[in-house]
């Protein structure tokens, strides 16, 4: 099982110790960005949701000092000082907080301000997880903040899963054993197209690019808007009518039901079943997530013995 974390680390892309100096730690974020810490970070900035989620569970979570308004898990979370990151985080308020790293997410960042923070002396890790497998890779990478004195990275062979200094690396075992097992029950099954919207006006969707296109695919569905460009893109009703899809999952809200239903996409007109499901988990590309799938995989099944069933008639 150690072997499988030092796996999970290295195909992530992820970080990678200085030989220079014990202490030290150079990261590359999930951009390709190399930052480079003198020392393991002792007051911390998260500003996204699954990023806070990452740090307590890879055991920085009493070196958080601040958190994104969002940020509401795990519960001690919540009674942190909060740090606006949309548009974007005020330069005023970061620097009060005297952080020696600042966690972003990718879609919130805008151009220029990782250089800026840089020249300010506030080094920006830019997280974006984009498939399960990178949540597991992310908690490895964030494990490296508690240094090699507490969280000590353990050679191959070493029992990692139980090491009390290790975390991180226990949470990823975890979490990779539970999306092994996902996998493996939801494997071989026919395949189930699903549409997902997002936002019902304009009409949002997801693709691949995003990690509920993964999940998707990790319960045996078939994202019908796939190929689209981006991670979450426009997408004309009459393109996911021509899709047929046999399940509607919305994230947005259950009230979306009567618009398909109007559509003549659900049941018992249509051919598909419809879905709602609670956008906070699913949409965090943190260690919660596969909480979510769990449901989302429950939902394909049900449009899949529908399916099944269709054509027994």
């Amino acid at each position: 099982m150690a072997r499988l974390v030092a796996a999970i680390a290295l195909a992530g892309l992820g970080w990678a110790a200085s030989a220079a100096a014990a202490e030290s730690i150079l990261l590359i974020d999930d951009l390709g960005n190399r930052i480079r810490l003198a020392a393991p970070p002792r007051r911390i900035v998260s500003l996204a949701p699954h990023a806070t989620e990452l740090l307590f569970a890879a055991g920085l979570g009493e070196r958080v000092v601040a958190v994104d308004p969002d940020s509401d898990h795990p519960p001690a979370a919540r009674a942190l000082p909060k740090v606006g990151a949309l548009p974007e985080p005020p330069v005023e308020r970061l620097l009060a907080l005297r952080p020696d790293l600042v966690v972003a997410w990718a879609p919130a960042v805008r151009p220029g301000f990782v250089e800026r923070m840089s020249r300010l002396g506030l080094p920006v890790f830019v997280s974006d997880p984009r498939t399960l497998d990178a949540v597991a890779a992310s908690l490895v990478r964030f494990g490296q903040l508690r240094g090699h004195a507490a969280a000590g990275s353990a050679p191959a062979g070493s029992d990692v899963a139980g090491s009390d200094a290790e975390p991180a690396g226990q949470a990823a075992v975890r979490f990779t054993q539970a999306l092994v097992a996902l996998r493996a029950r939801w494997a071989g099954r026919e395949p189930v197209s699903v549409f997902v919207q997002i936002w019902s006006d304009p009409l949002i969707t997801i693709t691949d690019r995003d990690i509920i296109g993964d999940a998707i695919a990790a319960c045996g569905g078939v994202n019908v808007a796939a190929g689209l460009p981006g991670a979450a893109p426009r997408i004309d009703v009459e393109r996911v009518l021509a899709a047929a899809p046999k399940l509607v999952v919305a994230t947005d809200s259950p009230d979306s039901a009567a618009r398909w239903r109007r559509l003549g996409v659900l049941r018992p007109e249509g051919p598909a079943r419809f879905a709602h499901l609670d956008p906070v988990v699913l949409q965090r590309p943190g260690p919660r997530i596969l909480e979510a799938v769990e449901a989302l995989c429950r939902e394909i099944d049900a449009a899949r013995e529908r399916q099944a069933a269709g054509r027994l008639r």
